[in-house]
Parts: C-alpha cells; sequence; structure tokens
C-alpha cells in the first residue's frame, strides 16, 4: 500500500506534480529534490507498509518516464531484525535522517568521512564488536554491514598467548622496534600529548587510575629484546609507575626523552601545575599503541578516577601477535598485482640535497605548517563530495593526489599496477594509516594495531578530475578491504633493494583525523587527542586533517632537511588553491587544474605558480 496523491500533494508543498504507479511515487519539481527527505516527510504519518518503496524525481509524468527503478538495490526495505534495527537507528543518528531502509546507500544518503567515523565508533559500542571505518565504507547499506556484524560476533575469540613465554612481535611492532633499533636516541616514534586537568584534581587517585589500567592491559608491562637475533616480547608481572607533579609555565611542551624498549611501562606521564590550572602531559611510545588505544586508555583511566568497574578485556595484544605470527596474511596477491611494477622514487621539489650513500641517515629534524579550510569551503567541500558518492577523506585524498602530480612532474612510464605499457601521467604513490583491528576481540585491547597502505595511482593531465576521483575512491575501498597483509612484507617482496635515506615506496602520507575518534571526556571536560610535536620527522611530508564539525584544521610536518617552511606554505596555499579549482568544475582535465610542468629538479629550490 502507497499514500494517495492527495496526501502526497499535502506532504510536498515543495512538489509541483505527482503520480503513484506500482508502489513507486514519482515527482516533478524545479529544483533538486532528495528521496530520502521526501521519504522522511512521509515517516511521521505513514506506517512501513504505506512507505513508498521508491521516490523518484522525473522531469514529466508521461507513462514512458515512469519506468521503476532495480528493487534489488535502493528500494524500501524496513529492517528484518534486531540487527538491522539497531543498526538502522545507529545511520540514523549518523546522517540526521530519519526512516532509513537497509538497502538505503550510506553515500546518497548524505554519508561523508565525519558520519563514517561517527557511525564505526556508535556502532561499536552498540554491537560490542570492532566496527571500523572501512567497515563502513565496504559495507554502504544497513543490511551489508549488518551482516559484517553478524559473523563478528560469530567470530572465534583469539586463543591466548602461552603465559611466560617471549613472543613474536607483530608486523606493525617490528617495523617500529627496527627503526628505534637503528636510532636508539630518536623519538620520532613517540606519542606526547597534554590533557587539561580540572582545578581540583586527586593526584593520588588519578595515579591509581593509571596503575590499575597499567595491570588490565599487558602491553603496558611489556618489555622488548633480542632472542637467538629475533625481536621478542615478554609480559611483566608488575611495572613500576609513579606520576610527579611539578610547577610549569603555561603552554609548555611535552619534555620528550628516548625510552628504554626493554624497561616497562612505556608510558610516561607528570601532573603539572600550571599558571592556567593543572594539566597532565603524558608520552607513550608508539610500539605500544596507537589512536584508538590511547583513546581508549584515557576512557578507562577517566572510568576509574570515577570509582568505575571496567569489564575484563577480551584479548590481550601479545593473543594477537601470536595469532598474526602464525597465520597467513590475507590480500598478498592483491597488493603484487598493485606494485608489479614498482613506482620510481617520487621527485619532490626539495629544497636540499637528500643524503646519498650507504652511511648512516641522520636524525631527520621537522617543522609543521598550520592551515585552516574554513566553514564555506568545507561545506562545499562536503556536498560535492555527496553529489560525487564518496567521501569528504577520498576527495581529499585526490586532490592531494593532483597536488603531488603538479609537485612532482606529470610524465612518466609504465603503469600504476597496470604490468606495464607506456601512460602519459604522473605516478603517485601516498602512505595512509588504517585501523588494523580486523580480529575478534580487539575493540577493547590496547597495542598497536594500526597499518600503513600506500595508495597509488597514475594521474593523467587530460583525465577529468571526477574519473581521478572515481579511482581514489575505488582503490580507497579495495586498499582498505586488504589492509591486513603487513605493508613491510609488500616492500619485500617488490622493493628488495632499497634506498636506506628514505620512506620505501611512498615519501609523503595523508592522513584525517575525526572528532569522534580524536575526543573523549576525561575527567569530567571533553579533551582532544592532538599529538604535539616531536621535533623528528618519519616522512618528507605528513598532512593530517582534523575533521570538526563545520570547519577542516590541517597539520602538515615536513623534514626540516628538506624543505624550508617557505616551501611548505607555498604547497599548503597550491593545495588550497586546488581545492577551490576542484569546487569550480569538477569536470575538468586535471592538468587544466595542477598546471603542466615538467618535472622538478629535486635539488632546486621551488618556486610554485599557483595561478590556475
Amino acid at each position: 500500500m502507497t499514500p494517495d496523491v492527495e496526501t502526497l500533494a499535502r506532504l510536498w508543498p515543495q512538489v509541483d506534480r505527482v503520480a503513484v504507479k506500482d508502489g513507486c511515487v514519482y515527482v516533478v519539481a524545479e529544483d533538486f529534490l532528495d528521496p530520502l527527505v521526501l521519504r522522511g516527510q512521509l515517516a511521521a504519518e505513514l506506517t512501513d507498509a504505506e512507505l513508498p518503496r521508491h521516490v523518484v524525481q522525473v522531469d514529466s509524468l508521461d507513462p514512458a518516464d515512469l519506468v521503476a527503478p532495480d528493487d534489488r538495490y535502493g528500494a524500501y526495505l524496513p529492517p528484518r531484525d534486531d540487527v538491522e534495527r539497531a543498526l538502522v537507528r545507529v545511520w540514523e543518528r549518523a546522517l540526521g535522517v530519519p526512516k532509513l531502509g537497509v538497502l538505503d546507500d550510506f553515500y546518497a544518503a548524505g554519508g561523508d568521512s565525519l558520519a563514517a567515523a561517527g557511525l564505526a565508533v556508535d556502532a561499536q559500542r552498540v554491537f560490542g564488536v570492532a566496527v571500523s571505518l572501512a567497515a563502513v565504507l565496504r559495507h554502504p547499506t544497513v543490511a551489508a554491514l549488518a551482516d559484517e556484524i553478524r559473523r563478528s560476533r560469530a567470530a572465534a575469540p583469539l586463543p591466548p598467548a602461552a603465559a611466560g613465554a617471549a613472543h613474536p612481535l607483530s608486523p606493525q611492532q617490528r617495523r617500529v622496534y627496527l627503526a628505534q633499533s637503528r636510532d636508539p636516541a630518536s623519538v620520532a616514534y613517540h606519542l606526547p600529548l597534554v590533557l587539561p586537568l580540572p582545578a581540583d584534581v586527586d593526584a593520588g587517585r588519578l595515579a591509581g587510575a593509571f596503575r590499575h589500567v597499567i595491570a588490565r592491559h599487558d602491553v603496558l608491562r611489556t618489555a622488548f629484546g633480542t632472542e637467538a637475533g629475533r625481536p621478542v616480547q615478554r609480559v611483566l608481572a608488575g611495572v613500576t609507575f609513579e606520576l610527579p607533579e611539578a610547577a610549569a609555565p603555561a603552554d609548555a611542551p611535552v619534555p620528550v626523552s628516548p625510552f628504554d624498549l626493554a624497561a616497562p611501562p612505556l608510558l610516561r606521564a607528570e601532573l603539572r601545575r600550571t599558571p592556567a590550572g593543572p594539566e597532565l602531559a603524558l608520552e607513550l611510545h608508539h610500539i605500544v599503541t596507537d589512536g584508538l588505544s590511547l583513546a581508549l586508555l584515557l576512557r578507562e583511566v577517566d572510568a576509574r578516577y570515577a570509582g568505575r568497574e571496567l569489564p575484563p578485556v577480551p584479548a590481550q595484544y601479545a593473543d594477537y601477535a601470536a595469532w598474526v605470527d602464525g597465520r597467513e596474511p590475507s590480500g598478498r596477491d592483491w597488493w603484487l598485482a598493485r606494485f608489479a611494477d614498482p613506482p620510481a622514487p617520487p621527485r619532490l621539489p626539495t629544497d636540499a640535497d637528500r643524503p646519498a650513500g650507504d652511511g648512516p641517515t641522520p636524525t631527520a629534524g621537522s617543522g609543521v605548517v598550520e592551515f585552516a579550510v574554513d566553514a564555506a569551503r568545507t561545506a562545499a567541500l562536503r556536498a560535492l563530495a555527496r553529489r560525487e558518492g564518496v567521501t569528504l577523506f577520498q576527495l581529499l585524498l585526490a586532490v592531494y593526489a593532483a597536488f603531488l602530480a603538479t609537485t612532482t612532474g606529470g610524465g612518466t612510464t609504465g603503469g600504476a599496477g597496470s604490468g606495464g605499457g607506456t601512460t602519459v601521467g604522473a605516478d603517485v604513490t601516498v602512505g595512509t594509516p588504517v585501523a588494523g583491528r580486523g580480529a575478534p576481540g580487539l575493540d577493547a585491547a590496547m597495542g598497536m594495531f594500526v597499518n600503513t597502505v600506500c595508495l597509488r595511482h597514475r594521474v593523467r593531465p587530460d583525465a577529468p578530475f571526477r574519473a581521478l576521483l572515481d579511482e581514489v575512491a575505488r582503490d580507497v575501498v579495495d586498499a582498505f578491504a586488504h589492509q591486513d597483509f603487513p605493508f613491510d612484507s609488500l616492500v619485500e617482496a617488490v622493493l628488495p633493494v632499497r634506498d636506506p635515506h628514505r620512506h620505501p615506496l611512498f615519501d609523503t602520507l595523508f592522513a584525517m583525523q575525526h572528532d569522534e575518534v580524536a575526543r573523549v571526556d576525561f575527567l569530567g571536560r571533553p579533551v582532544e587527542l592532538a599529538i604535539a610535536p616531536t621535533g623528528q620527522a618519519m616522512f618528507d611530508l605528513d598532512m593530517q586533517v582534523y575533521e570538526r564539525a563545520d570547519s577542516l584544521r590541517v597539520h602538515w610536518a615536513y623534514h626540516a632537511g628538506l624543505f624550508l617552511p617557505a616551501t611548505v606554505r607555498a604547497f599548503a596555499d597550491l593545495y588550497l588553491e586546488l581545492l577551490d579549482a576542484v569546487l569550480a568544475d569538477p569536470g575538468r582535465p586535471v592538468g587544466a587544474l595542477t598546471g603542466a610542468r615538467p618535472a622538478a629538479d629535486p635539488a632546486a629550490t621551488i618556486d610554485i605558480d599557483i595561478d590556475l
């Protein structure tokens, strides 16, 4: 049953004419109307059975135009069980759209990166299983994501690792351990941050909360070393944790100093009394945590400080490391096909020569350029992403690929993952982090789970930007679907000879941080998990985009031995100009956005023309 034309005309004053045929409603209107908004206007008065299967905007009510869409995709279908009912409520909260059906598409409903991150966090809380941002992007309907949640619930828990034994390092830890071992004085893998505290904070109670959480999570009591020439980790029964107090000036940085990986906990904290009020200076090593784990740590410390009990930890990090060590990672064939012909080293236009030869690489100093994407631009970018059926992350990444093509030159030979041939265009690679928590029970575990994937794109100057955006969007979803394959395994397979003075396969990182996962409530107030600069660079360029409700804030870290601050500020101006050019016309050829320019001399000082 569907509503009659008179009811529809009363509820939809913005619609000129309406027709009902075979359970579908067809509307004629001067402006574009979102069918999900129209359905939401019906939802307050009609039952699920009365809602039309489809709402379709047409140019006329001529019978030839009243063609029913395919019911296999996009028809209104109400939730069919408790999982779908709960998940529909999660989607409606994240997207702000009422009466979503289980076949409605996330992108068509206005979903973007911010909504996807919030949806993942909310679904994880509701269902008690790991729901990643990648899962939302790979399963863009309630029905598909509900199936993924059911499989996660049915998955067998990780087997416990042998107590008291030396355990292997996970691939993520091994990469960090080897890098730290090459330069024990490096602090590049440190995560320092400062959190405001209430004026009446109880130092003893806060220290006790930290000790309780350290006792819960084995990874915070883990020592790292070698055994028979192989890196291993051992969980200690107990460790000493102190929370010293000290007076400090306002806005003082965290005093970063190297950790001894054999002496846990790889966590330091200090309660600082400043003129602006007390604050917590916190520092962890990346080998025991990632961004999600840091948020988990603070949530649990907050709960214990308030006297709340915490549920048992379903899996420890050593369980995960042993499990990973005993299985063949999935995704190998996809990645080897993608990088069958390894990319040439990127030719970023640096202000100084990169070190050469086989000697040791000096510790790379870093700088940061910060800039904002204002509310008007951000709203326009979100609207464009919605029209194109992509997330804001995918759109910003496609513009970043165009930026790399501009600065590294537009013509190379070989095909990106094509296995050969000559193609005009720039072969660009960029790294991006992924959550890496695909095994069951890891949503409540602390540790270093994040993996890095290398995205690779052919940026052709004669192709419309929209084609590049489609390619980037598909590749992001595919790469996230194959994220379990360790990056180091890919490097070993496709790049047997490496330059010791540069990162393998990519020189630049692009990441997006969302409010829902970058903010936590800590001791009565919301705090932002903004990692402070360590003064050392891991990549030539590292763009971190922080998404807010109405704007974007960008931290662009750079290798200070290769780039001058003015160069990176020019990069930022160019990136903003590219955003504006794409907003003006996403159908323009990429070459018309970036300008045709020859490959730059890596040793030359850059002078960027940003007249687009």
